[in-house]
């Protein structure tokens, strides 16, 4: 990787640096600058093949503050185009929005839920009105800003692949998962085919296309597609990770029936359209579990009306209010600021990472009276990370872990730093995964004081949306080009030099597992069955269980298997 010096129209000159890339795949890498994001064609002729210029031209003019949109055509040091600049997205990526996990940790609700659809409706109005179709609007072409005074909001992604006018090459999106099957073209009717499909999952939690059916395997999803058999298909069976379809409103919620289960198109009504719903909310069929019960379940702590939205390791758990209790002697600790606080267990206290607005701040509570002390740390950061019970920051110049010393008081100190590619790393439950120029790593932090970087061919050409790590394992559900979802797991050596990989497949982008340290994970993928597995050695036990749904969370309390429901937080245990 070396520099390259480019220039953005309207701006001028400027030098893209290996430390400025973000990503490369599909057709282009992607590079930051401060606010301004720089997009580099892989295919040098890309731009007057294409005639690029006069299509970004047009697209610059669709100003909206949900599309991301060119803002200009960007040359190299001969004077030829080579891509174009647009303004930075800050989000989460939509397919966390599909998750039960997420949606509790940030508190999105059905209203939240409603609101972000009906703004994703607007943004595709928007686009047709200005000639434009979206073509590939999957759920990887969206990203969501949390926390704005009008709750969340999308981000329309990769505006170049638009189509303009009726310039309408004879092509389909390059994502199966949202396609028309029944249109040869893309159209407006196809885009909003495609909003179905992604909204949908939204509200739901699964996509339209999936659960089980008599005569169709897991995998059909395209073959189910073409045949019209979907979620609203008599027989289709659901687990309890699906959200109720009684959250869709009522005439949207007849739209998808309408558009999924016939040709039926067109513009889809707002979710706050007030008129009738033409029939009730179809009932959900869940999966059927007749197993006997061969485990223990054990509710730990319960708050009235003040639900657990997360577990630390540590045996601290945070609730919609924002306090911190220790589940072992259900005490109130402290308040968190945001829900993007880190706790992890020090030898006489908790340390606590917090986030107010852009300002990361730390403290120190004391276990004996639960006094809480500030800590000054001089260190400007992105985000904090957590890995088991290390805590890191993320800065400028890689991933700094983070030491409590008591020296007299408590003070918080740099332990180490590992160089890492910030922009180009995109950080989950105690990994980072990096992308230097296509090529995938793992960041993973493991022993007491040690830090990996890993490369790992098995997740080129993938997205990754969930990923969670533990003592030598790390799981990471990614995205293909088709739309599906792919679990890979990693299980270490040592001293993480090595690998062995498994792969499958994965109903939805959820990460539903608990890492324990001491080398044994569960995980629930269906009603009706925890799998318990030892990556080490390959050990699997598979426990059914009628009490077992996969709306239970599962997470670790140090090495007990725990999982939130309805709120509350569960301990499970073999009888």
């Amino acid at each position: 990787m070396s520099s390259i010096r480019v220039n953005l129209e309207h701006k001028g000159p400027l030098t893209l640096y290996p430390t400025d890339h973000i990503a490369t795949g599909g057709e282009a890498s992607l590079y930051r600058k401060g606010g301004t994001v720089i997009k580099i064609y892989l295919d040098p002729d890309k731009m007057r093949r294409d005639a690029m210029a006069k299509k970004i031209k047009h697209l610059a003019g669709i100003r909206h503050d949900f599309i991301i949109a060119p803002q200009g055509i960007v040359t190299n040091d001969r004077d030829v185009e080579v891509g174009y600049y647009m303004p930075n997205a800050e989000g989460e990526a939509l397919a966390k929005i599909f998750t039960n996990s997420f949606r509790q940790q940030v508190g999105l609700n059905d209203k939240d839920t409603s609101r972000l659809v009906d703004y994703m409706r607007d943004t595709v109005q928007f686009a047709h009105d200005h000639e434009a179709i979206m073509v590939d609007a999957n759920e990887l072409n969206w990203m969501v800003a949390l926390g704005g005074k009008k709750g969340p909001e999308p981000r329309a992604l990769d505006v170049d692949s638009w189509v303009i006018r009726n310039d309408i090459p004879a092509k389909v999106p390059k994502m199966p998962s949202i396609r028309d099957w029944f249109s040869p073209l893309v159209s407006r009717e196809s885009d909003w085919y495609a909003w179905g499909i992604v909204t949908f999952q939204v509200f739901s939690g699964i996509h339209p296309f999936k659960g089980t059916l008599d005569g169709y395997d897991r995998n059909e999803m395209e073959r189910r597609m073409k045949e019209k058999a979907s979620v609203f298909t008599k027989g289709v069976k659901l687990n309890h990770a699906v959200r109720d379809f009684s959250c869709i409103p009522g005439r949207l919620r007849d739209w998808y029936q309408a558009v999924f289960q016939s040709e039926q198109r067109g513009v889809p009504p707002s979710p706050f359209d007030t008129g009738a719903a033409v029939a009730p909310a179809a009932k959900i069929a869940r999966v059927i579990v007749t197993a006997t019960g061969k485990l223990a379940f054990e509710k730990v702590f319960s708050a009235s009306n003040d639900p657990v939205i997360r577990i630390f390791p540590c045996g601290v758990v945070l609730l919609a209010s924002g306090a911190l209790i220790d589940l072992a002697t259900k005490r109130r600790i402290t308040k968190a600021i945001s829900r993007d606080c880190e706790v992890i267990k020090t030898s006489k206290g908790w340390l606590k990472g917090d986030k107010v607005r852009q300002t990361f701040v730390f403290s120190y509570i004391e276990e004996q009276g639960l006094q809480e002390t500030p800590l000054t740390l001089t260190l400007d950061g992105q985000r904090i990370v957590r890995y088991e019970n290390r805590m890191f920051l993320v800065t400028d110049k890689g991933l700094t872990e983070l030491t409590l010393q008591m020296l007299g008081r408590p003070i918080l100190s740099v332990k180490n730093t590992w160089g890492v590619m910030v922009n180009s790393t995109h950080w989950f439950d105690g990994v980072g995964v990096q992308d230097a120029m296509g090529a995938k790593y793992l960041i993973a932090p493991f022993s007491d004081s040690a830090c990996g970087q890993i490369r790992v061919r098995e997740l080129d050409g993938l997205v990754p949306v969930a990923a969670r790590a533990g003592n030598r394992f790390i799981s990471v559900i990614a995205a293909d080009s088709k739309g599906n979802y792919r679990k890979i797991e990693f299980t270490f050596d040592a001293e993480y030099t090595s690998y062995q990989v498994w792969k499958g497949d994965a109903t939805s982008p959820e990460l539903n597992a608990a890492i324990l340290p001491k080398g044994v994970c569960a995980t629930i993928l269906d009603d009706g069955e925890l799998i318990i597995f030892v990556p080490s050695n390959g050990k699997v036990i598979k426990v059914q269980d009628r009490h077992i749904t996969a709306e239970m969370l599962l997470s670790n309390w140090e090495n007990n298997v725990v999982y939130v429901l309805d709120g509350s937080v569960w301990k499970v245990s073999m009888t």
